[in-house]
C-alpha cells in the first residue's frame, strides 16, 4: 500500500497555507509531519481525510485516486471527541460498533488496545477520572479499535510524558 499527496494547495480566502505540498508513504511506514504552528499539517490531513478540499493537487493510493470513504481509517485529530462522563470501554465498544466490528469483535479489540496502551484498569471508569496523559491513550485505543487499513494522528504525543510517549511510539512505529 502507498499513499501519494501531489501538489496540494489550499487557500482560505485570500491566506494561501498549502504551497503544493507533496509525500509519499509506504504501508508499515510511519511518517510525521512537522513544521510550526499555522504551518498546515492539520490542513493537510484535513485534506486527505476528505473533510476540506484542495484548491488543486491530487491524492493516490496505490496508484488509484484515493477516495476515504472506501476506507477503514482510524483518525486521531487534534480536537479530541469523546465523553468524559461516559466509561472507557463503553465509549470504545460503541465506536467499534459504528465502524462495523460486532459487539464481540470491538469488546476484544477494546481490551486488546487498552492492555497495548496499559490503561486496563480503567476499563469501567469514566474518562474524566483520567489524567490527561491516559486520556490521550484512550484516544489512540478509539482510534485503533476498529483495526483501520490507515492510521492518521494528528498531534499524538500531546500530553504525554517520556514513558507514555515511548509507549505510544512503540504502538505506532
Amino acid at each position: 500500500m502507498k499513499l501519494e499527496v501531489k501538489n496540494l494547495t489550499k487557500s482560505f480566502g485570500e491566506k494561501e497555507v498549502l504551497h503544493g505540498i507533496s509525500f509519499d508513504v509506504e504501508g508499515g511506514k510511519a511518517l510525521g509531519l512537522l513544521g510550526r504552528n499555522g504551518a498546515g499539517k492539520t490542513t493537510t490531513i484535513r485534506i486527505i481525510m476528505d473533510v476540506f478540499h484542495a484548491n488543486s493537487g491530487e491524492i493516490f493510493l496505490d496508484g488509484k485516486k484515493f477516495n476515504p470513504k472506501e476506507h477503514l481509517i482510524g483518525y486521531l485529530p487534534e480536537e479530541r471527541g469523546l465523553y468524559p462522563k461516559k466509561k472507557v470501554s463503553e465509549q470504545l465498544v460503541y465506536l467499534g460498533r459504528l465502524r462495523g466490528l460486532s459487539k464481540a469483535e470491538a469488546k476484544k479489540n477494546t481490551d486488546k488496545w487498552l492492555k497495548r496502551l496499559q490503561v486496563s484498569q480503567y476499563t469501567d471508569v469514566k474518562l474524566e477520572t483520567l489524567s490527561k496523559g491516559n486520556q490521550q491513550k484512550v484516544q489512540l485505543a478509539s482510534t485503533l479499535v476498529c483495526e483501520p487499513e490507515i492510521v492518521i494522528l494528528d498531534e499524538p504525543f500531546s500530553g504525554l510524558d517520556p514513558v507514555n510517549s515511548k509507549i505510544l511510539q512503540d504502538v505506532v512505529t
